[in-house]
């Protein structure tokens, strides 16, 4: 078969009395590498996207949630201490939500509180968030060793338990650090005056950024021993959140979680992050495959630039391939030639569009591209460029390229040389 990618080779080759298959041979080198490329800076987008929306997401949620049938957790110490001897736990946090109405001056607007401990990983992840505001910023649990520590004369001034609230929020309502605002709780209390919701006032001691517009303008902070007594929940819990060491084994990790808790209390169940956002991470994926398939469009519209070049290369070389199949060649020989130089079209604009592909990321990474924070939920476009994306648009192109061969490979070996040399 020496011959053979010889000939393919130099038909490919530029001559001056064949100029026009060559510009065809260019273009459709060119219009496969321009395809392959989009398709690889799509996709390390996409995967940029999804790889920061799911951190920004876990880094407010937990990896796993363990939660009770009745809504309550008793005992939560004994459950957390068993959990924790499961391989693969990083930690074990106990959480509250409740709603509330959050009130300053004439405005109001309905918050989901959160209760956390200081000494857990969501307590870390929410100082990590922490912005600087135009007073100095808090945690929760600073704020309330300091304000127990002080020294105070007037025996009826009262500490204000810390609340810290998303920067959205912040923003909307212009509320800084150091401010006061009134939590109303949907529970009631008697009163002489008859039933009344329950309120009390907080002080603001900080002003957090997740990048999730959502959380931050409906989401707030606060320690779990004052979201107990404010609700009424004595030593309960509403569950327990768990951190991974790789959150990609928590489908793997849950039914372990579920054995180790059986023993220590009924009426459990374990929840990974993948269940608990299994419709938007099955949206992503979705729209990814979609993305994929649309632009794969574009390898399949430049493939028919190669079918085209390859269908002008044949009528071209009809005598030749008269000549080559009187002197021995048979039809699979014949067809080889061809084959062999529409894939060698194939795999250089393939490789030239990996790379173009690549260096169009890193330039993206590198230099950014500005988007609006309170439409997506980074400052610039994410890449994240991933070797599988590259070996699946690479493979898929060139089958693409391979599929493109086929008719004219078939139309050469089929010409007959007795027909060809005829009138010559």
């Amino acid at each position: 078969m020496g011959f053979v990618r010889k000939v393919a080779i130099r038909y490919l080759s530029t001559k001056r009395s064949e100029a026009f298959i060559s510009i065809l041979t260019l273009i459709s080198t060119i219009a496969l590498a321009i395809g392959v490329s989009v398709l690889i800076v799509v996709m390390s987008i996409m995967n940029g996207f999804e790889f920061e929306l799911k951190n920004k997401l876990l880094g407010a949620n937990a990896h796993v949630t363990i939660r009770a049938v009745n809504g309550t957790l008793y005992r939560w110490q004994e459950l957390s201490e068993a959990t924790s001897r499961v391989p693969g736990i990083q930690s074990v946090s106990p959480f509250t939500y409740h709603q509330a109405l959050l009130q300053l001056a004439n405005r109001s607007s309905g918050v989901l509180i959160r209760g956390i401990q200081e000494s857990d990983a969501s307590g870390e992840e929410l100082r990590s968030k922490l912005v600087t505001q135009r007073e100095r910023t808090t945690s929760l649990f600073e704020y309330q060793q300091r304000a127990s520590q002080e020294e105070r004369v007037d025996t009826e001034e009262t500490v204000l338990p810390g609340l810290v609230i998303g920067r959205e929020l912040a923003e909307s309502y212009g509320i800084n650090t150091g401010d006061t605002v009134t939590l109303l709780s949907p529970q009631v209390q008697s009163s002489p005056f008859g039933l009344m919701p329950r309120f009390r006032r907080f002080m603001i001691t900080g002003i957090y950024s997740s990048g999730l517009v959502e959380y931050e303008s409906s989401l707030v902070y606060a320690d779990l021993s004052v979201v107990q007594q404010f609700f009424r929940m004595g030593n309960s819990i509403q569950g327990l959140e768990v951190r991974l060491l790789d959150l990609d084994r928590a489908p793997e990790i849950t039914p372990l979680i579920s054995d180790a808790l059986s023993a220590q209390q009924q009426g459990l169940y374990v929840q990974p992050w993948t269940e608990t956002h299994k419709n938007l991470w099955e949206a992503l994926r979705l729209e990814r495959s979609a993305y994929f398939t649309v632009l794969m469009l574009l390898v399949v519209m430049a493939s028919f630039s190669i079918v085209s070049t390859l269908v002008m290369l044949v009528l071209e070389k009809r005598k030749d391939i008269a000549v080559l199949r009187t002197l021995g060649a048979t039809h699979r020989e014949v067809g080889a030639i061809f084959r062999i130089a529409g894939m060698t079209i194939g795999v250089i604009g393939t490789g030239l569009g990996l790379i173009l592909g690549y260096v169009m990321s890193v330039g993206l990474q590198k230099f950014g591209f500005p988007l609006p924070e309170k439409i997506f939920p980074v400052a610039t476009l994410p890449i994240r460029m991933d070797i599988s994306a590259f070996v699946i648009t690479g493979v898929s192109a060139l089958i693409v390229c391979f599929l493109a061969t086929l008719y004219p490979v078939r139309r050469a070996s089929h010409l007959k040389p007795s027909e060809l040399l005829r009138y010559e």
